[in-house]
């Protein structure tokens, strides 16, 4: 390290030191440290990295190699969502809350549309009924369209006892508030995004839901 030490070195260390060979430095630590800034601005050039105000860029990666190439490739970014899926997992299952995986799926094969239901081995039998009906109802030649929870909160079908929730099958008008997401004690009114048919429910009331989550599939 740089600097200098604020006394003297004891002489058990001293002699420490010396009985492993090592030297005592007190030049600059850096003069030690190899020089392949050359090395590295070649690096750059070759991937065509952009060295940034100042070369900030070249000293970031002079810096912290391996991250910085992480960083660059695209490796970082897919290993961060790996690992951020892996912990949301965990933590659902500590919970004791189910991971939502998607129950209906829209494929096309040859140009031809096939809606169809997705079971899982560990899955309750009433998840893989309501897929069943789910896909049944389902149009394979119209598009599916996920609504994406706005906000984390607590799902919702509705806010009081005087309201009548939707199930799969009903149809709804654009702007027609499906579900609410509660956050903060409030109550955020989720709305249809076009006219269609719910074909999937995708939490039950009370579930905790993550931003982006897909909630209700309409068709």
């Amino acid at each position: 390290k740089a600097g200098k030490l604020p006394g003297e070195v004891a002489p058990e260390i001293k002699e420490l030191a010396k009985k492993q060979g090592r030297e005592f430095f007190t030049g600059n630590p850096q003069d030690l440290y190899p020089d392949k800034l050359e090395d590295f601005r070649k690096e750059m050039k070759e991937n065509n990295w952009d060295f940034g105000k100042d070369d900030e860029e070249l000293f970031e990666l002079a810096m912290h190699p391996e991250q910085y190439r992480a960083l660059k490739s695209g490796k970082a970014k897919a290993d961060f969502e790996k690992e951020l899926l892996a912990e949301k997992s965990k933590a659902q299952k500590a919970d004791g809350l189910a991971v939502v995986a998607p129950q209906t799926l829209q494929l096309e094969v040859n140009g031809e549309k096939f809606v169809v239901n997705v079971s899982y081995d560990d899955e309750p039998a009433e998840n893989k009924k309501a897929a069943q009906s789910a896909a049944s109802i389902a149009d394979p030649n119209a598009e599916l369209q996920d609504l994406i929870a706005p906000i984390s909160g607590k799902f919702f079908l509705t806010k009081d006892s005087s309201e009548a929730p939707v199930k799969v099958g009903d149809t709804v008008k654009k702007d027609q508030i499906l579900c609410y997401i509660e956050a903060m004690k409030v109550f955020n009114g989720i709305a249809a995004p076009s006219d269609g048919k719910i074909v999937e429910i995708c939490y039950t009331p009370g579930d905790e839901v993550d931003e982006d989550d897909v909630i209700i599939r309409i068709q």
